[in-house]
């Protein structure tokens, strides 16, 4: 091969040190595409860009017209121990406290089956709920809400006959609709890519 034969010519001009360092370069020159490669590309080739994101850092980043009683340039103030209900960075789950004049917030984490998450977030005021269900993309977060969960509704009034209120799960990733008085109506089972709803359990009385 051409690059042997001007290894073995520089060989016989070059010092013992100065060989040493061409055959340095030579092994780096191979070995720097397979390691550039490996950095690319993840092994199951899918990106996985929120991957590494805190349940605090997710909360900061929500886009103000999810969650106007609650704008970005206060949150960072509302993560304090004294907000904070729950953070289970395992489990996916943080619920920040409300206080009459903002919501409860909650955030939870939904593993999809390539490996990245959907955000999920729930905003309870005095009068009414909301749910969104948020994708986030390279140009930022995208309400999916509709699109994943079956006859979704909002609840502006909890004293509404359609109200219907979205319990995230701390543990598991199965959600409680509810209505405006704390009801049950039924769940929604999270299969890797939608909710899906769940068929009322035997006994139960439900339709």
């Amino acid at each position: 091969m051409f690059w042997m034969n001007t290894f073995w010519t520089m060989a016989r001009s070059f010092p013992a040190r100065r060989l040493a360092g061409v055959g340095l370069l030579l092994c780096v020159w191979f070995w720097l595409p397979d390691v550039a490669g490996q950095k690319a590309t993840p092994k199951n080739g899918v990106s996985r860009q929120n991957v590494g994101r805190t349940l605090d850092e997710y909360f900061l980043a929500i886009p103000d017209r999810y969650l106007p009683g609650v704008p970005r340039a206060r949150r960072r103030t509302l993560l304090r121990p004294e907000h904070v209900i729950v953070r289970d960075e395992r489990n996916g789950y943080l619920e920040i406290a409300g206080d009459g004049a903002r919501p409860t917030v909650t955030v939870a984490k939904f593993r999809r089956s390539d490996g990245t998450y959907l955000i999920a977030v729930t905003a309870d005021y005095e009068m009414g709920s909301e749910c969104w269900l948020l994708d986030e993309q390279p140009g930022g977060f995208v309400d999916v809400t509709r699109n994943l969960i079956p006859d979704y509704r909002r609840c502006d009034d909890f004293e509404a006959a359609d109200c219907h209120v979205y319990e995230l799960p701390r543990y598991g990733t199965t959600i409680v609709v509810k209505d405006g008085a704390g009801r049950e109506r039924y769940r929604l089972g999270w299969r890797g890519n939608r909710f899906e709803r769940l068929p009322p359990a035997v006994g139960s009385g439900k339709p």
